[in-house]
């Protein structure tokens, strides 16, 4: 990917994260072995001669086919993401978009049985930010994570301030869209131990998930579909949209 990237004479606009274990989000460490039943993890970008930086996810089987487990969490995700790139519109504000992707996984997470309860209850407890415990995407533009170095001065509109909330503390754009903005939109499903071992939330969450059924799902790590999202005058553009995200798409080009 890298190879294709340079090729094209631009550079990678982040250090690209490449990696078995996508429950860690920002994973930079390459020296994991690939076996027949992993996901793979893939989170790279290009930067442009001009300085333009783009910002991709997707995730495969190494094996060519998703387990049945992989596949079912797979298109929780798949389900978020679709979901909130429908909703990207001028004057819609991108918090809602990021409530949207939480609903939408709790309400898969519920039917997978891994949640008990009704999604609503769950987002507002935030059981649901267990698995999906990172905001819905950033502004995309000049650098990766677009003013970012501005902290939430840029991200977060005028006399908007961070959540407290374990759900929603790690949303770094609050502030409605505008035509013309870059965002993405990258749900995902990760079991990150610190997370799901830590004894307070673990009585937390105690009624609210299935700990046994969860066990079912134990060959995903992190899945995580990430694209580059335009806001038009009437809606979105998908710039990454070249790149297949459904299931069986993967599948056919891994098995290439």
């Amino acid at each position: 990917m890298e190879g294709v990237i340079l090729g094209h004479d631009m550079t990678t606009a982040y250090n690209s994260i490449v990696t078995v274990h996508g429950e860690v989000l920002h994973n930079e460490v390459y020296h994991h072995p690939l076996a027949q039943t992993d996901l793979l993890l893939a989170d790279v970008g290009a930067e442009t001669q001009l300085g333009w930086a783009a910002d991709i996810t997707r995730t495969w089987p190494v094996g060519g086919k998703f387990s049945s487990t992989q596949r079912d969490l797979y298109n929780v995700v798949l389900a978020a993401h679709d979901a909130c790139i429908a909703a990207v519109q001028p004057g819609r504000e991108y918090q809602e978009i990021h409530l949207l992707a939480c609903d939408r996984i709790a309400e898969g997470l519920v039917d997978l049985g891994i949640l008990r309860g009704k999604p609503e209850d769950l987002v507002a407890q935030d059981a649901h930010a267990l698995f999906f415990p990172h905001g819905i995407g950033h502004l995309l533009g000049l650098d990766v994570h677009d003013m970012e170095d501005l902290g939430d001065l840029a991200g977060y509109g005028e006399g908007r301030e961070r959540s407290d909330r374990f759900g929603l503390g790690y949303l770094r754009l609050n502030r409605p869209l505008q035509t013309g903005m870059v965002v993405t939109i990258e749900p995902g499903f990760y079991q990150v131990p610190a997370l799901l071992n830590d004894p307070a939330r673990r009585e937390q969450y105690a009624e609210a998930v299935n700990w046994e059924r969860l066990a079912d799902f134990a060959d995903v790590r992190g899945i995580r579909i990430e694209d580059d999202v335009l806001v038009t005058e009437t809606g979105a553009e998908v710039l990454t949209a070249d790149l297949p995200w459904e299931a069986s798409a993967i599948e056919a080009l891994v098995g290439a």
